[in-house]
C-alpha cells in the first residue's frame, strides 16, 4: 500500500510493534534499517527471534519500551514510521507532537497509522500531514507525510 520507493533504503521505525511483522516486512523490502519499539518483554523477544531465524539480527534493533520514552532515545532519519498502537489507547496528539519535536523524522516521511474507526486523527499534527485513509472492516490505516523544513 506504501510503494517500494518509501520502503527501499529507508531507515524504518515501527512503534507498537507487536510481532515485528511490518518492520521484517519492510526489511525484506529492501529498508536499510529498522528499529522495533514493543513494551511487551515476550514480543520483544519473539522479534529477536524472528530477526536471527531471517538473518535479519544486524540490519534491525528491539527496544523494550514504551513508544514515548523510546522516541527520546532513538535517532534521527526515519524516512517510514508504522504505529500500530491498541485500538484502546489515543497517543495520536502526544506521539505526533514528539515525532515531530525530537527531529526524528526525515523530509517527506512516509507515517502509517493503524487505528480503530471510531477514532478520527487530525487533519495534520504540525508538519505531518494527512495524505490519505483506508477502511478495512473497523480498522483504519491513516497514512501521513512529514512536509520537514522545506514544506
Amino acid at each position: 500500500m506504501i510503494g517500494l520507493p518509501a520502503v527501499a533504503g529507508a531507515r524504518v521505525l515501527d512503534l507498537y510493534a507487536g510481532s515485528g511483522a511490518l518492520g521484517i516486512e519492510a526489511l525484506s523490502r529492501g529498508a536499510e534499517w529498522v528499529d522495533f519499539v514493543e513494551g511487551d518483554a515476550r514480543l520483544c523477544r519473539g522479534i529477536r527471534h524472528n530477526l536471527d531465524e531471517m538473518g535479519m539480527a544486524d540490519r534491525g534493533r528491539v527496544y523494550h519500551r514504551k513508544a514515548s520514552a523510546a522516541l527520546e532515545e532513538l535517532d534521527a532519519g526515519y524516512g517510514l514510521v508504522f504505529a500500530d498502537p491498541p485500538y484502546e489507547d489515543d497517543p495520536w496528539a502526544g506521539l505526533m507532537e514528539k515525532l515531530e519535536s525530537c527531529w526524528l523524522l526525515e523530509d517527506r516521511a512516509v507515517l502509517v497509522l493503524e487505528h480503530n474507526r471510531r477514532l478520527e486523527l487530525a487533519e495534520a499534527y504540525g508538519r505531518v500531514v494527512l495524505s490519505r485513509r483506508r477502511r478495512h472492516g473497523d480498522t483504519v490505516i491513516s497514512f501521513y507525510s512529514f512536509e520537514g523544513a522545506n514544506g
